[in-house]
């Protein structure tokens, strides 16, 4: 009985250390969509809130598209939105901006760069200094207030490609494009 209790034991201890590296730790560089996993990059920790389709004509998405310009709102019947919140936590002692090189790829290495809101709206993601403590959106914004409680990347990607999921988004340190870190998303 106690050699069944130990194994058992043994098992969950291992079982925890291989589930503790799937990116979920304040350092992860990966994380996948089954929860709510953060990816350090550059002494910042960011989170997905939500990651999926935009209808630009709905009620609650179309504020996520205000500040475009007319052409970059043209869409062909071919293409979607796809609209990613995150949130940006700064848990060091200093202040850190967050990164502004994002990108997506799906399954077949396709790649997908957000679009720059040239006149960015209230949930708009844009990278301002964060003060150790704090968080981007701001406890206080409009952005932190909506329903997905994060700032929005915007993309446009083609229906070809949703069936190559899943899609994963890279976060590129400015300072050394090879440092990245990936979050899987969920479509």
């Amino acid at each position: 009985m106690l050699r069944n209790r130990l194994g058992m034991l043994i098992g969950a201890l291992a079982g925890a250390a291989a589930l503790a590296g799937c990116g979920s730790g304040a350092h992860a560089r990966y994380s996948d969509n089954l929860g709510p996993g953060y990816v350090e990059l550059d002494h910042l920790n960011y989170q997905i809130q939500i990651s999926r389709q935009l209808n630009p004509y709905s009620d609650e998405d179309g504020p996520y598209l205000a500040g475009f310009a007319t052409t970059q709102r043209q869409i062909s019947p071919a293409e979607e939105w796809f609209g990613i919140s995150l949130q940006v936590y700064n848990w060091s002692h200093s202040a850190h901006t967050p990164t502004s090189l994002f990108y997506i790829t799906d399954t077949l290495g396709k790649r997908f760069n957000p679009i720059a809101n040239p006149a960015p709206n209230p949930f708009s993601y844009v990278p301002v200094s964060i003060a150790p403590g704090q968080q981007l959106p701001s406890r206080t914004s409009d952005a932190y207030a909506s329903w997905t409680q994060g700032e929005f990347l915007v993309f446009k990607i083609p229906y070809t490609s949703l069936p190559d999921r899943p899609f994963v988004l890279h976060l590129v340190n400015p300072a050394n494009g090879s440092d990245q870190s990936e979050i899987e998303l969920d479509v």
